[in-house]
């Protein structure tokens, strides 16, 4: 079969019609494409007749199908004024005191009586069945601890969950994204899965949580193939692999390779430091804890915790990483326990080899890249996938870096770059670290970069920023929220690691799914280290406006961008110089 007609069947696969998944799904008509792909990737895998992929598992889940939110919004009181409002208040509340459709409270109750212990309430749109967009973070997925005696009360939590991502059809962010993409109206299907993961003391997570993809399409180096796949792992709730935060990038043929080389202070800056979990003395949401605070839990309840940590011990010669050890009592000053996943590859390589055939066959299953979620205990070899979707990446490329003389470079990276250019670029906005770093509030460096987005309405605009662009974290970058940068063409990531300034390559974030969807072309530069250049001179001696915050700087001319990545090469040029 060709791809094309793979990508038929894929999309012609109606669950109902399985003997199999048919009792799990609630209502006529479609589930929405993130419910029913997941259930296409579960049959194929079953039907591969290969043990392995076969042993993959989703966890106990119930389907609500599109059907049902119309005969929801159906009992809305005055829902065209509550959508012409614009108020999401207004609208949630409305929507909270809504009942639901009998058959869907009839099949929750169903559900929620034989299953305990934490759950996942997920949109699943109907618009998200297609190969390009994913509505990454634009709706709404919620956890629920689900572990009340009484069933009213845990049906009530579920309830108003559903309820909520209903209304998340109307609410700005998902409004502007189909705006934004000339999508028209969507309606919600719904997902209720019990979480992956295991109660461990007052906890509840999985050991290892992530995405992983069947190509790679922002190599760190060129001893690594595109069609060679990639993981991101986090230890604990899978929720921190699709946040700019720190997580372990591995290729799945060549693991030792890492993004930030074998620098130990490197590794130490850019290892896991923090992982979320399900905590039972506090229900409501998701908890973020600190492995400085808990790393003995991984003594008590990971007895394979070398396959996660290391301590990173400081020297003025760089530091070195050491074992933790069963009987570490304490740590010495001057030292930190890293979530490095070093051991990880050598201890759990079989992983990596059902990782690399489970992508790749669900790349031959669906005709397109693959994109998953999953969750994995090592010492059970369980997998259980969260998510899987057709990864969607503009391949289309470029010719090249052209004859670049009698123009000035004034900015190059080696890596992990986005394949493409864009000419004739009428302005820079420029996020100077220092003026950033010594901001007393952060937000309002990121608030005046939206406020420029706006000024420059209807131009294109190379965005270079410090650290992450978008990260939740500030110290780490600019907590840019992805509608602000709605004019930029290309963002670069500028690494200062005397600053703790650094890129990452965040496949998996929500934030690098609409770079992907939108054409934004990336690139990271890591200053001072060889084949990267970030032209200092030029951006302190070029004429430049200051924009709504000291920070930011504006620098108007005609600026060209040409990114190589089968050669891991880009290039930023002053057309004028």
């Amino acid at each position: 079969m060709t791809n094309e007609e793979i990508q038929k069947e894929y999309f012609s696969w109606n669950p109902a019609a399985d003997p199999e998944f048919a009792p799990q799904i609630i209502g006529k008509g479609t589930i929405g494409g993130k419910g029913r792909s997941l259930l296409y990737a579960l049959r194929k895998l079953r039907d591969s007749g290969d043990d392995t992929l076969a042993a993959t598992r989703v966890l106990d889940s119930i389907y609500l199908s599109v059907d049902l939110f119309y005969q929801f919004i159906e009992k809305v009181s005055s829902l065209d004024s509550l959508i012409a409002s614009g108020d999401p208040e207004r609208l949630e509340n409305a929507f909270l005191s809504t009942p639901l459709p009998q058959i869907t409270t009839d099949a929750l109750r169903g559900f929620l009586v034989n299953v305990r212990g934490p759950i996942v309430v997920r949109s699943s749109c109907k618009l998200e069945d297609s190969i390009k967009h994913s509505f990454a973070g634009k709706y709404r997925s919620t956890f629920l601890i689900n572990t009340s005696p009484s069933l009213d009360e845990r049906m009530k939590d579920a309830e108003d969950e559903i309820r909520r991502i209903y209304a998340r059809i109307w609410f700005p962010k998902a409004l502007d994204y189909r705006a934004k993409h000339s999508l028209g109206e969507d309606a919600m299907g719904i997902i209720v899965i019990r979480m992956a993961g295991t109660q461990r003391g007052r906890y509840y997570y999985p050991s290892v949580a992530g995405v992983g993809y069947s190509q790679n399409f922002r190599r760190w180096t060129t001893r690594i193939k595109q069609e060679d796949g990639l993981l991101r792992l986090v230890f604990g709730l899978g929720t921190m692999s699709t946040k700019r935060g720190y997580a372990r990038t591995i290729s799945l043929t060549n693991p030792y390779l890492r993004p930030d080389g074998q620098n130990p202070d490197k590794i130490a800056r850019n290892a896991q430091e923090k992982f979320h979990v399900i905590d039972s003395d506090n229900p409501d949401g998701i908890t973020t804890l600190d492995i400085q605070k808990h790393w003995k839990q991984l003594l008590k309840f990971h007895p394979d915790y070398s396959a996660y940590a290391q301590i990173y011990n400081y020297d003025p010669e760089g530091g070195y990483l050491s074992q933790l050890l069963k009987n570490t009592a304490c740590l010495e000053p001057n030292s930190k326990i890293c979530l490095t996943f070093e051991e990880f590859p050598r201890m759990y390589n079989g992983f990596l080899t059902r990782m690399k055939k489970t992508l790749n066959f669900l790349e031959e299953s669906m005709g397109v890249p693959a994109d998953i979620e999953f969750a994995y205990e090592p010492a059970e070899d369980d997998l259980c996938l969260i998510q899987s979707r057709p990864f969607w990446y503009n391949t289309s490329g470029s010719d090249g870096i052209p004859d670049l003389d009698g123009r000035r470079i004034i900015m190059r990276a080696d890596r992990m770059i986005t394949a493409g250019s864009a000419e004739n670029i009428g302005a820079i906005v420029y996020i100077d670290h220092k003026a950033y770093y010594s901001s007393p509030d952060f937000y309002k460096v990121a608030r005046g970069v939206g406020k420029v987005n706006k000024q420059l309405a209807g131009q294109k605009y190379i965005l270079v920023s410090p650290g992450r662009v978008g990260s939740s974290n500030p110290s780490l970058g600019v907590p840019i929220q992805y509608d602000e940068l709605t004019n930029c063409s290309c963002i670069v990531e500028l690494g200062i690691p005397r600053l703790g300034f650094m890129p990452e390559l965040s496949y998996g974030t929500h934030f690098f799914s609409d770079l992907a969807v939108d054409n934004v072309l990336y690139m990271p530069i890591f200053d001072g280290e060889m084949n990267n250049l970030f032209d200092h001179e030029w951006f302190d001696d070029t004429k430049y406006e200051e924009g709504p915050h000291p920070a930011i700087r504006i620098y108007r001319g005609s600026f060209s961008a040409y990114m190589d990545g089968e050669n891991n090469k880009a290039v930023i040029v002053d057309n004028a110089k």
